[in-house]
């Protein structure tokens, strides 16, 4: 069964603040947040100009070289044929971690804990 992602071209701040994080993780830099931890789309959402200066140089030029990259967020809607419960715009690598590529992705539901979630296309098909 065919089911549909969608994709999102990332803003030049989105990637700086994916590099800050991700470099300040393998620097062991204490790195300092937004008043929320995450944005909407569940990615650190830490502070550019609070935290860009904590790198040396070169580090700096390879964050700001990932940032001039056009590059894209791939996301899905996941809903439970159990209970209903609905996520949308899940990580789709997260998603289709495991899958063996055969029909469509079938995860836990983080509602009711059965293995009933899946793409909201799918859900679409199986409940219409």
């Amino acid at each position: 069964m065919n089911f549909n992602t969608k994709k999102r071209l990332l803003t030049k701040n989105e990637k700086l603040k994916r590099a800050i994080f991700y470099y300040g993780d393998m620097q062991n830099i204490e790195l300092k947040f937004d008043e929320e931890m995450f944005d909407e789309y569940g990615q650190p959402n830490v502070l550019i100009e609070g935290n860009i200066n904590q790198f040396p140089e070169s580090i700096k030029k390879e964050i700001f070289d990932f940032a001039d990259r056009e590059i894209y967020d791939e996301t899905i809607d996941m809903k439970c044929t159990n209970c209903d419960y609905e996520e949308l715009n899940q990580d789709y690598e997260e998603i289709t971690y495991g899958w063996n590529q055969i029909n469509y992705p079938i995860c836990y539901c983080p509602n009711c804990g059965k293995g009933t979630f899946v793409p909201l296309d799918i859900y679409n098909k199986k409940k219409h």
